[in-house]
């Protein structure tokens, strides 16, 4: 996705959102920034027998639950998962949607010194609300924090669409606030249209892309699905 800017932020890089929202006040991205540090010790890495991985945060400490999507955990009744301390376990898979609708999966794992993540309503959001969502996108590495704004909720397909920068590996992470509260789970990113660079007359430093959304389901449908396995 497209990027205004980076900071470094200590052992971990920091990404801003698409140029199209703007930039962020100094304010508003130096309080996003502190709440993704704080929400790096509630999200997990999520590794299948196949494979397969993805990115999880801790709903109920206590518990030991984490939630993912389901795509993550689809074809693993069990998974490995790590926490930002180091700290690793297994996990076994309570509840998932095999069709995939909604992208959500409730996992138990036994996996030490868990720390959970409040959950908000994104009824609340308006568009251009600063988001933030930490995960492990492949091309970067793990547990990068990354920011964008609200872009719209399609009622249709049930997702939050907003230009928090993502990639594969991001899946399953939480969607969060400024002030830290879980609004949605990332679950991947949709490509409105595809722009026809050919026969251009720039040269091209890095390939040209269409700019996309990332997807994400929103906490109400979560807490639905959530239900059905407690």
């Amino acid at each position: 996705m497209p990027e205004t800017a980076s900071r470094d932020a200590g052992d971990r890089e920091f990404q801003s959102g698409d140029p199209d929202t703007g930039e962020f006040s100094s304010d508003t991205f130096e309080r996003a920034e502190a709440t993704a540090r704080d929400a790096r010790a509630g999200v997990v890495t999520v590794r299948g027998e196949n494979g397969s991985g993805g990115t999880g945060w801790v709903i109920d400490a206590d518990r030991g639950h984490v939630v993912t999507n389901s795509h993550v955990v689809a074809e693993s009744t069990s998974v490995s998962v790590e926490t930002f301390a180091g700290a690793s376990g297994r996990a076994t898979r309570i509840g998932y949607h095999e069709s995939l609708v909604p992208d959500v999966a409730l996992l138990e794992t036994n996996a030490d010194g868990l720390e959970e993540l409040p959950v908000g309503d994104e009824s609340a959001l308006e568009p251009g609300d600063p988001l933030v969502t930490v995960g492990h996108p492949g091309n970067a590495g793990n547990w990068i924090m990354s920011i964008g704004r609200h872009d719209s909720y399609e009622p249709g397909i049930d997702w939050l669409l907003s230009t928090v920068p993502t990639s594969r590996g991001n899946s399953g992470g939480p969607l969060m606030t400024v002030d830290g509260e879980v609004v949605g789970i990332v679950s991947g990113s949709t490509r409105e249209s595809r722009d026809d660079y050919s026969k251009s007359d720039e040269l091209y430093t890095e390939l040209p892309s269409t700019p996309s959304l990332t997807t994400s389901v929103p906490a109400t449908t979560m807490v639905e699905s959530l239900d059905e396995w407690d």
